[in-house]
């Protein structure tokens, strides 16, 4: 009697699922403590994507040149570990070029800055709510300035190497005006802020600094001045 006892009973307990007994000895979420974690913090490996947009600033020498702006980036990468993933990257942002850029002249005209990239990013308490990471990397930017009116007649003299124009003599308006570009290597670094939506899906807000190492121009007095750019770019958006 004892045997067809235990003989059904044995049975059920080969039946329940390993997560279910561990829940009744331990008393946890019905659900197996390993698929509930993972559907919770995302796969420790996978590809990563991003889209975003936001402001970008152009500071020191650019930002007496050029007007805050506007940018988007789209992003794709590898997770290779739950903290670290490479990150390739393009960006593309716009500005205005200021008017009294040259002194008592009249300037009207645009600048463009996009960039490819290859980024290390280092994602600090991933499992976590709210997180943060630093990213960091090099990129080849490339650089437009357009000039589409200019005041006056000419122009005595005109040098500006973040204008990429430079002469000693006067020169006729018609001579400046027009589209000047320059393709440079560059670094950048910043950190972003995320808040998790689901899995590995999160809403983030990143700042970064990015230094372009620009081309030289000899000035009229004789000295040489190289067109290094300094951007922070402030975006916002969704990554994975």
């Amino acid at each position: 009697m004892r045997l067809l006892t235990l003989f059904p009973l044995a049975l059920l307990a080969l039946t329940v699922p390993r997560g279910a007994r561990a829940q009744t000895t331990s008393g946890s979420d019905p659900a197996p403590v390993g698929f509930a974690t993972q559907q919770s913090e995302g796969p420790e490996r996978h590809f990563m994507l991003n889209a975003g947009g936001g402001v970008s600033f152009p500071i020191s020498d650019a930002g007496d040149r050029f007007e805050t702006g506007g940018g988007f980036q789209l992003g794709a990468g590898f997770q290779f570990q739950r903290n670290f993933g490479l990150m390739a990257e393009y960006y593309l942002s716009s500005h205005g070029i200021q008017a009294d850029v040259l002194n008592g002249t009249d300037v009207d005209g645009n600048h463009y800055m996009r960039y490819g990239s290859l980024n290390a990013v280092w994602n600090v308490i991933p499992r976590s709510l709210f997180g943060f990471y630093f990213i960091a990397g090099p990129g080849v930017y490339y650089r437009k300035v357009e000039l589409t009116q200019l005041a006056g007649a000419a122009a005595v003299p005109y040098c500006d190497p973040w204008l990429y124009y430079c002469s000693t003599d006067v020169v006729a308006v018609t001579e400046i005006l027009g589209s000047r570009s320059s393709t440079d290597f560059g670094l950048s670094g910043g950190v972003g802020v995320t808040l998790k939506i689901s899995g590995a899906l999160r809403l983030y807000v990143e700042g970064r600094y990015h230094y372009i190492f620009g081309p030289s121009f000899d000035q009229p007095d004789g000295s040489s001045r190289k067109a290094d750019g300094q951007y922070i770019p402030v975006n916002f958006g969704v990554r994975y």
